[in-house]
């Protein structure tokens, strides 16, 4: 018999391939034990049931498992952890991972990861909403646990009951020639805002994302060939070399130019190195939150001095929204697709169409173009010769219309066409 009872709960003990399952089946009725072991036995034909180690790590506490899980994740992807968790030593919580994990860990607390239900990825997710959480956020925070659960042979059991929420695709903010001569004129305007100013310089001229910059070093520039090598992450696809244009030179230039002030300057020390509580050149800054709010508040606001007027758009600006700008004006530029996402790290070719918005200024002119191309032709075309002057030869009881810029002509087709 390949089910027994202890304690009044039934377990099982079979063979699948050579290998032996062992595990309780939480009930203490027999047809129901008969049920739940056959389920079982065809998980492990599937190779979807887990075993030995994997069934030892899928009973554990979710704290436990937790912690296991992210120390094997620092182990095979050392990029993804912050500079200060890649010291021995250091928490490998501190990473994307780690974050994702450590705001499923009140939710989950106390209880074995096969004991987790998609009942109870249902709640997390309806909770978390509730406390006003973006739909997206909670997306990566439950892939985060599917990977868990993946990583303890656990996840076929709420795969196909586990649905991500819908996010409800926004446009993002793509600002203007003049809008974002606005917004640098502002960022450069005030001392105080010059580390947001040089970042954002840089991000919108070469797609490095924030966290590209805070971890960039000096030997990561080549100032020869104008060149910056990002050797770490977020993705595999993050190390790159990207060229860097006059615009982004500049702001090395000045990022530069404080460091040899401060005398921090040497191969090994951060670009954008912590400034307080004091002059760290070994210790990435935390950011530039507070200025780049600052900046983008005073940008968007109206100024009767210089003529401008008021931009919630730019009051609004994210930091990101300028890679997105990046990625966006080469895409209206015709550069090919392939190169763009070598410079911006993509993964995916769907990625780098998912954080491209063309400009409607830029999509109408596309289609101008093919009005222009009618323009140019020596004879009448196809469409002329075979349609439409089959089309008008039926037409009759024509009346004027008003219609958009150009007063136009509607007509009745005859019984024929209306068929």
């Amino acid at each position: 018999m390949a089910y027994y009872k202890r304690e009044g709960i039934y377990h099982c003990d079979f063979t699948v391939n050579g290998q032996r399952y062992r595990q309780t089946l939480e009930t203490t009725d027999w047809r129901e034990a008969k049920k739940r072991e056959d389920e079982l036995k065809a998980r492990a034909r599937e190779g979807k049931l887990a075993s030995g180690i994997t069934a030892e790590f899928s009973r554990l506490f979710f704290d436990l498992a937790a912690d296991r899980y992210l120390a094997e994740v620092a182990v095979q992807r050392p990029g993804s952890l912050r500079p200060s968790a890649q010291k021995p030593g250091g928490d490998p919580r501190k990473s994307w991972e780690g974050d994702l994990i450590e705001r499923l860990r009140p939710f989950f607390v106390g209880k074995r990861l096969n004991q987790i239900t998609a009942d109870d990825v249902r709640t997390y997710q309806a909770e978390r909403i509730g406390r006003g959480k973006h739909p997206n956020t909670v997306n990566h925070e439950v892939k985060a646990l599917l990977r868990l659960l993946k990583r303890a042979k656990l996840i076929s059991r709420i795969r196909d009951d586990v649905k991500l929420l819908r996010v409800k695709k926004e446009a993002k903010a793509v600002l203007t020639e003049a809008e974002k001569q606005r917004l640098f004129e502002t960022a450069s305007s005030n001392p105080e805002w010059q580390t947001a100013y040089w970042a954002a310089l840089l991000t919108s001229n070469s797609t490095m994302r924030p966290v590209e910059l805070k971890r960039l070093l000096w030997k990561d520039i080549d100032p020869f060939k104008r060149l910056v090598i990002v050797r770490r992450s977020k993705t595999d696809a993050g190390s790159r070399v990207i060229p860097l244009n006059p615009e982004a030179w500049n702001a090395v230039a000045g990022v530069k130019a404080r460091a040899d002030a401060l005398g921090t300057y040497t191969p090994e020390s951060h670009v954008f190195h912590r400034l307080w509580p004091k002059v760290e050149p070994g210790r990435p800054m935390g950011g530039w939150r507070s200025a780049w709010r600052s900046l983008r508040k005073a940008a968007g606001a109206a100024n009767q001095e210089k003529g401008w007027e008021e931009l919630p758009k730019l009051a609004k600006l994210r930091f990101y929204d300028l890679r997105h700008q990046a990625i966006t004006e080469m895409l209206e530029a015709g550069v090919p697709e392939g190169v763009i996402r070598e410079i911006a790290g993509h993964v995916d070719p769907a990625m780098t169409m998912h954080y491209s918005h063309p400009r409607l200024a830029a999509r109408r002119a596309a289609v101008e173009t093919l009005g222009r191309a009618q323009l140019h032709l020596g004879g009448e075309s196809h469409v002329t010769n075979h349609v439409t002057k089959r089309l008008t030869a039926g037409y009759e009881n024509s009346q004027p219309i008003e219609s958009i810029g150009t007063p136009g002509v509607i007509r009745t087709p005859d019984p024929l066409l209306r068929r």
